[in-house]
């Protein structure tokens, strides 16, 4: 029975596809290479980060990729990123059942803790996991180990995201996993995985209530 929910950040509780298609654009511009439209980035965005920068035509014999995501970061800044109000809702109503959650994000902890404090977030969650330096690696090792500390059983984890990455970090773990297409990857490429797909976070107590 699942009594713990691992949400993803962005994308997943925050709202920020358009945001993040807007600070692509603005790094292609300053190196002349066009654009993109918000349906193309959700459509093809790919891991790792290097080969997207690449797809779109940054040259990364030149460029690094941690400096890329600091410039992506700061361009994100720029422009309001709400939290979707159906997760603002589901996170309440999860609280209320009594539902254990955590946050796990390749953000940086500093910023992670910033910006779900910043929009009255952070009292939902037993655990905000972010990162302890500037790397990029994946969050999968991060997410078992936790669970081990805690002796947490991952058949009784759900993890929430909106990337492939998030699904292959929930087989890692061996937890089920729902993919919801409003974030950074569009239904086709999510669906390819074979996770569970929802449309919004407004479905996820009826979900869980299916899965008992």
């Amino acid at each position: 029975m699942i009594h713990t929910i691992i949400w993803d950040f962005n994308g997943t509780v925050l709202n920020d596809r358009a945001s993040s298609t807007e600070a692509v654009n603005r790094m292609m511009a300053r190196r002349a290479l066009g654009s993109i439209t918000e349906e193309w980035y959700a459509a093809n965005l790919i891991m790792p980060l290097e080969a997207f920068y690449e797809s779109v035509g940054f040259d990364m014999r030149i460029e690094r990729i941690e400096r890329l995501s600091e410039e992506f970061q700061q361009e994100c800044a720029k422009v309001e990123r709400p939290i979707f109000p159906e997760v603002r809702a589901a996170l309440e109503k999860l609280q209320k059942k009594g539902y254990r959650q955590l946050l796990f994000s390749s953000l940086h902890q500093s910023i992670l803790e910033k910006q779900a404090q910043e929009r009255g977030i952070s009292g939902y969650f037993e655990k905000i996991m972010g990162r302890s330096d500037r790397s990029l690696g994946s969050k999968e090792a991060a997410a078992k180990a936790y669970l081990e500390e805690k002796k947490i059983d991952p058949k009784c984890v759900l993890f929430v995201g909106d990337l492939t990455t998030d699904w292959e970090m929930a087989e890692y773990v061996g937890s089920p996993c729902v993919l919801i297409p409003k974030g950074h990857q569009d239904e086709k490429r999510l669906s390819s995985t074979g996770a569970y797909i929802l449309k919004d976070a407004s479905a996820l107590l009826a979900f869980l209530e299916e899965l008992k």
